[in-house]
């Protein structure tokens, strides 16, 4: 196919997609199952365009190297980084264990009800017990679902199927009459798994250096290059696992850009990979509709309803045991059964399944078969489970938000009022009788709704300590986008504070405020610092300013949350107890940053009075920058202006 011809369909089934998500959101259906009905349809009465006719190698080339590297990084750059390690336990037995499990039932019952082959029966297993981080991740974030739930099924989806692809091409070999013994292809598959994830962590990491320096183009270019540059480094040129160079360097990049990233790059991340990973799904599901196709399925109808039930009872007799297992041995935080059954409901499979299938090599005596079982799964999975994944979810109530979740947002509208009427004095405007009305309505409903809520003690200390913690990470947050803290003592208090986030939401009242931030750090952690700090600027490595940084920001955001929480003072359904002891132990620790500072001052001499005129040199240039950007913004002055006030940063290769 000539390049302007396939610019050409790949442009008309982009802008098909983007009608039909349209249609989409009116019938309340997953736009992923939508693209692969039309597509189906499409293929049926022979309207499939050029593209859609791929098959074989053609086809798992244009789905692993041109829209897993996009999927996968998006994937890993946008999952809850601390999340996926607190769960990690689960996520790796989920991935692998269960994957493996689910690939042998899955082999034994079709080797002994259709009669295959057992090394083809096993091959089968392998490509289709990996749940597909593009149909997955996609559906999930559709319909919504709890945030731990989300991390799983993202997590597992995005490690799975980086075994599966490991897996399948040794038990290729197998199956083609190859000799493959146990014990080499363990290794072989370790070695292939670990070796991607070796490659994307040391890439991450490379990149994550020069992260300070970079505006938002130029950031723009380099996640793009580690997206597909770390994924065909890995898979087509060392012989890795693609996919887990591509998700360990996009969990890399994740972790520190929050401590390392402009707010400019960080949003311009989010909102790039969005529309990215939105584009790449809309083709690929059209695709994967059109390769089906019917001729595909009606040959084998009564097969492909067996491996589809099959495929399902194997997943729900790996993950449940083992769940079990982990919650008991491991003491991993439990699950529940609700969570379970969308677990095993939600294991939807998609492309990459596909994709394999088609590049199973001719000589194979069964190639026929497990293409039309694949394609069937893929089909019915998509069909079935991710049209009513969002029912069963809303079923079993987990989309449900709890007692502390609408306490919590109830205060957002008080919030929200007494903003409004700051804002229009500020504006100097007297709010008319109506406008007046609606917002002391809306503050009395707030306020009714709280006092209805009857919280317990468990959960007024949620909603103490959690809106607390959530006001001093913000400001350690704000500090750092303003240019007032270092990568490296952002990255340590903003750990310090989701740790103790963390141990928060594991132990609820059990919970004591500060004993996370008094315990010794783990291994990880000190690894990690202990590169933070050898990072060059502006990363910072003069011990004293970095401590006086970091004290500074300690005080301000002990104090800050402090006065967070006076707001509790006018609340119903919380005892003031609980809230002077939260802000007795923000005020103690405002008071130790304070003799901190007081320590170095003293210590320091000229040396700290030169940090304090260099924060707020910092502060007045920041504040200038914003301001002159403004202006440029609304074409009052050029853009040269913010070149020559050294404010710009260099986004255009020149």
């Amino acid at each position: 196919m000539e390049l302007p011809q396939l610019l050409l369909e790949m442009s008309a089934l982009l802008a098909l997609a983007v009608m039909l998500g349209l249609v989409a959101r009116r019938i309340r259906v997953p736009l992923s199952v939508v693209l692969v009905i039309v597509g189906f349809v499409a293929a049926a009465v022979g309207l499939a365009p050029e593209i859609g006719q791929l098959q074989g190698e053609a086809f798992e080339e244009v789905v692993v190297f041109l829209f897993l590297p996009l999927l996968v990084f998006a994937a890993a750059l946008g999952i809850d980084l601390r999340a996926f390690v607190r769960n990690l336990g689960a996520i790796l037995t989920l991935a692998v264990v269960a994957f493996l499990v689910s690939a042998v039932l899955v082999g034994i019952t079709l080797h002994w009800a259709l009669g295959t082959a057992l090394a083809a029966a096993f091959l089968f297993g392998a490509l289709i017990s990996a749940t597909d981080p593009v149909a997955v991740v996609a559906v999930f974030r559709e319909v919504g679902v709890p945030r731990r739930l989300l991390t799983l099924v993202e997590g597992e989806s995005l490690l799975n199927d980086g075994v599966a692809i490991v897996l399948f091409a040794i038990l290729v070999d197998a199956a083609t009459g190859g000799s493959v013994s146990i014990t080499a292809g363990i290794v072989d598959f370790v070695a292939v798994f670990g070796g991607g994830a070796v490659i994307g962590i040391v890439l991450g990491l490379a990149a994550s250096v020069v992260l300070p320096w970079l505006g938002r183009l130029p950031a723009a270019g380099l996640s793009l290059a580690m997206a597909y540059g770390s994924f065909v480094l890995a898979d087509a040129v060392l012989g890795f696992s693609g996919v887990m160079a591509s998700a360990a360097a996009g969990m890399v990049l994740a972790g520190f850009a929050p401590s390392r990233a402009s707010a400019e790059v960080r949003q311009m991340w989010e909102q790039m990979w969005e529309a990215l990973d939105y584009v790449a799904n809309a083709l690929l599901f059209l695709l994967i509709g059109l390769v089906i196709g019917p001729e595909l399925i009606l040959q084998s109808v009564g097969p492909i309803a067996l491996a589809a039930v099959v495929v399902l009872a194997a997943r729900a007799l790996a993950v449940v045991p083992l769940v079990w297992l982990l919650e008991r041995l491991a003491h991993i935080p439990r699950l529940g059964w609700r969570t379970e059954a969308v677990l095993i409901w939600g294991g939807l499979r998609g492309g990459v399944a596909l994709a394999l299938a088609l590049a199973l090599p001719e000589e194979l005596a069964e190639r026929e078969l497990l293409v039309a079982l694949t394609g069937g799964v893929v089909l019915a999975t998509l069909l079935l489970n991710a049209t009513t994944v969002g029912w069963l979810v809303s079923r079993l109530g987990l989309d449900q938000p709890s007692r502390v979740d609408r306490y919590l947002m109830a205060i957002a509208r008080v919030s929200a009022v007494k903003a409004a009427r700051q804002q229009m004095s500020e504006l100097d405007l007297t709010p008319d009788p109506q406008t007046n009305a609606a917002l002391q309505a809306s503050e009395r409903a707030a306020h009714q709704e709280m006092a209805d809520l009857d919280v317990d003690e468990n959960e007024e200390y949620r909603i103490v300590v959690g809106r607390g913690l959530h006001v001093e990470r913000r400001t350690y947050q704000q500090l750092s986008d303003e240019g007032l803290l270092p990568p490296a003592v952002t990255r340590t208090v903003l750990h310090e504070v989701d740790d103790e986030i963390d141990d928060f939401s594991l132990h609820g009242r059990n919970h004591r405020l500060g004993a996370t931030r008094r315990a010794p750090s783990g291994r990880l952690e000190q690894l990690s610092r202990r590169f933070v700090s050898t990072l060059p600027e502006p990363a910072g490595s003069d011990p004293t300013e970095l401590a006086y940084a970091e004290a500074t920001a300690r005080r301000l955001a002990a104090r800050r949350t402090s006065d967070a929480l006076k707001i509790f003072d006018h609340l119903p359904a919380i005892q003031q107890e609980t809230v002077e002891h939260a802000r007795r132990t923000f005020t103690e620790w405002e008071q130790r940053a304070i003799a901190e500072l007081d320590e170095l001052d003293a210590s320091s001499g000229a040396h700290a009075r030169a940090l304090q005129t260099r924060q707020a040199t910092t502060l007045a240039q920041a504040a200038a920058s914003r301001e002159l950007s403004d202006l440029v913004e609304t074409g009052l002055l050029p853009e040269q202006v913010l070149k020559s006030s050294g404010t710009a940063q260099t986004d255009r290769p020149r």
